[in-house]
């Protein structure tokens, strides 16, 4: 339910933007509002007060977020309603993750989240659908009214399946640490709908992303300093997870997550499809990314998490600016095939990204580490759709994007991709191998 809402709403822009009066291009606010929410309380919240009471909580306000989306009737109220929507949504991200990977023995895990990601990948392969077809023949309201009884039903399976309560952790709430994140975040959103949007003149829109990235560093010293920080970024430390995400993941993150958010816009603003066709297409890159879960371990196992990685990342970046030479006239089935090939090659990228990055976490470590990963990664994700929005809408000529536009910004998207190969050059074939099971296969060549 969480992944769907982050897909349905891309297909459904153009709709949205009719409604409310502001071009599609102006609209990936609504995309990084969702993913740029306030998970820092998760691991905070979990300890205090439980993992089953939290994410209970978290599956109601979804439940009322989703409701006070499709009563919108103006582009902030839906803003507003979307923010506290990715909150509830984050909640549930990391306090799943923190119950599968604290439930299984390390040398499991692979295997258990490739079954977990099937659910997940349900989001991608029936939000675009979902969303185009809602928004032609429904209302782009009902994208939003469909979580209200899924929630429902999800929080009373959560409160009688989930994991007994755990004795409450009293850990002070650290405040300091919640406003520096939190501004920082809000005003680096923010500041990239304002370049976007080009509602604002170049010195506020300059002093909101400038502040923001002061505030998020000063956020950063701090949360190495104190003791018993909101987001404990001294796991850092641990070479895998710097390696995997911050650095490599980070990048390749941003490059990948611009394709979900510019190729239904494409088809529909520079193809002239409708939102149920641009949706039928953009689907098959998640059946590529299922079908490839099922691989994955054998792939790891055969091959390590290196090996993977710097074969990979060449080829993923070079699909993303393929995107580029797409034309109106190609054949429905060459598009279908193409977009299928991405979604597997996005597979196997985020796959080994993800199952490297808690490689080395020690079990104690878990809940902080959830939370810290899950903020970066929703923020690589808002700066991907930030930068993605604020580039087109730049580049596009009285508010009206062209094909042209779109293809210099796959290009561009496919090299920040490429950039991630520099990071996974530095793994070494054992890295991640009690994960993988690659070690004997090391030992041998």
């Amino acid at each position: 339910m969480t992944s769907l809402d982050q897909n349905v709403v891309v297909t459904a822009l153009p709709g949205i933007g009719e409604s409310l009066a502001r071009p599609p291009s102006q609209l990936g606010l609504l995309i990084t509002v969702y993913v740029a929410s306030l998970i820092i309380l998760g691991g905070w919240a979990a300890d205090r007060f439980g993992l089953r009471n939290v994410y209970c909580f978290a599956l109601l306000v979804f439940a009322s977020a989703s409701a006070l989306c499709g009563l919108s009737e103006n582009i902030w109220m839906l803003v507003a309603s979307r923010a506290l929507q990715g909150f509830g949504g984050a909640l549930m991200g990391t306090l799943g993750q923190v119950v599968i990977l604290s439930s299984f023995p390390r040398d499991r895990t692979l295997k258990i989240n490739m079954y977990i990601s099937l659910a997940g990948q349900s989001g991608p392969l029936v939000g675009p659908l979902v969303g185009g077809t809602l928004t032609t023949y429904v209302s782009w309201r009902w994208i939003f009214y469909i979580n209200i009884p899924i929630a429902l039903i999800a929080a009373l399976l959560a409160a009688s399946l989930f994991p007994s309560a755990t004795k409450p952790v009293r850990t002070p709430f650290d405040f300091p640490g919640f406003l520096l994140v939190g501004s920082g975040m809000a005003l680096l959103v923010f500041g990239m709908d304002s370049l976007a949007a080009k509602d604002a003149a170049a010195g506020i829109i300059a002093a909101e992303l400038g502040a923001a990235v002061a505030i998020l560093t000063v956020a950063s010293f701090y949360c190495l300093r104190v003791r018993n920080p909101l987001l404990d970024l001294k796991l850092l430390r641990i070479r895998t997870f710097r390696v995997s995400f911050l650095t490599g993941g980070g990048l390749d993150t941003i490059g990948l997550s611009s394709v979900v958010f510019l190729l239904p816009l494409m088809f529909q603003l520079g193809f002239g499809m409708s939102a149920v066709q641009a949706g039928s297409l953009t689907f098959v890159a998640a059946i590529g990314s299922l079908l490839t879960r099922f691989m994955m371990p054998r792939i790891l196992n055969r091959f390590g998490f290196r090996r993977v990685l710097v074969t990979n990342t060449p080829i993923v970046a070079c699909l993303v600016a393929g995107f580029a030479s797409m034309q109106a006239s190609l054949p429905a089935w060459i598009v279908l095939a193409y977009i299928f090939i991405f979604g597997v090659f996005r597979s196997v990228q985020w796959a080994s990204t993800g199952n490297l990055s808690y490689s080395d976490v020690a079990p104690e470590q878990l809940a902080r580490f959830s939370a810290l990963y899950y903020i970066l990664w929703q923020l690589a994700v808002a700066i991907s759709v930030g930068l993605a929005a604020a580039l087109l809408s730049l580049l596009a000529s009285g508010g009206h994007a062209s094909v042209n536009d779109f293809r210099i910004l796959f290009l561009i998207e496919g090299l920040i991709t490429l950039c991630a190969l520099f990071a996974y050059l530095r793994l070494t074939p054992q890295d991640g191998a009690h994960v993988s099971g690659h070690g004997a296969h090391v030992n041998t060549e």
